[in-house]
């Protein structure tokens, strides 16, 4: 236990200084910010992993609590990601609102090693349930996880993410204007794994707040999707990486009035 506590310690140490390290720069560097969050994931993983451990006395229980950790991994990932940047707007909204500093990637980061913990603790449940209706309960979530992260074929890849670097340029800065995801959600020509993607975007949208860095970033995606509606969950991952940049330098930002956002051409 008391290992566990020093290197989960430790960990966040290192994720809070990478973070602030990510947020003083100018312009933001994927590299940097891709590194950060594999060390964040991978470790946060690690962490759920070293904590389930003790509870496996068998080797074969020891494989299969490796394996469900690596499957949770995968299928963690992209909805962590989004989940931990809706997190990152959220400590930014409330930052500003208690006259703080304001900081966004320690945030981001932090969350990332949290949820990919606390997912790895629920894999290794489905191995050993520490009671029976847990995997009742939790079988369903991880299969809509699995929905967000492979909506199409091009999706089934060993690993989530490799944008080490943007080949795409950063897009424009622009506002939000109405949620995209939850009317897309009645189109045809959707799968209905692509449509508990849109639900979960639509209801995430729905939930931004008004704060400065993350207005950007739902504007920005609200644009991204427009143009690419169909885009698999790979895309996706490039175009939140792409919206981070471009609502990099919103951070520091206290008022929208004071950074206004441009509206969308017609």
């Amino acid at each position: 236990m008391v290992g566990r506590i020093v290197l989960g310690g430790l960990l966040a140490g290192v994720l809070v200084g990478l973070g602030a390290m990510i947020g003083d720069m100018r312009p933001l560097s994927q590299s940097l910010l891709f590194s950060a969050l594999q060390v964040a994931s991978i470790g946060g993983a690690a962490l759920g992993l070293a904590g389930c451990w003790r509870r496996a006395r068998l080797a074969h229980r020891r494989v299969a609590f490796f394996v469900a950790a690596l499957c949770s991994w995968r299928v963690a990932y992209f909805p962590v990601m989004v989940f931990s940047g809706h997190l990152a707007s959220l400590g930014e909204w409330i930052l500003i609102a208690l006259g703080l500093p304001i900081v966004i990637y320690p945030t981001f980061l932090l969350a990332v090693a949290t949820l990919h913990a606390v997912s790895v603790r629920a894999a290794s449940w489905l191995v050993t349930p520490p009671f029976r209706a847990a995997r009742v309960a939790l079988i369903p979530v991880f299969l809509a996880a699995a929905m967000v992260s492979f909506v199409k074929s091009s999706d089934l890849t060993w690993l989530p993410d490799t944008v080490t670097s943007l080949r795409q340029p950063v897009p424009p800065l622009r506002s939000a204007q109405a949620n995209p995801y939850l009317k897309a959600l009645v189109a045809s020509g959707y799968w209905p794994n692509q449509r508990v993607v849109l639900l979960a975007a639509g209801l995430t949208y729905e939930t931004i707040p008004p704060s400065p860095w993350a207005s950007a970033v739902k504007g920005v995606l609200e644009g991204l999707f427009e143009a690419h509606p169909r885009a698999s969950t790979m895309e996706r991952v490039r175009e939140h990486y792409r919206a981070y940049h471009a609502a990099h330098v919103q951070i520091g930002c206290r008022r929208l009035a004071d950074c206004p956002l441009p509206r969308p051409a017609p």
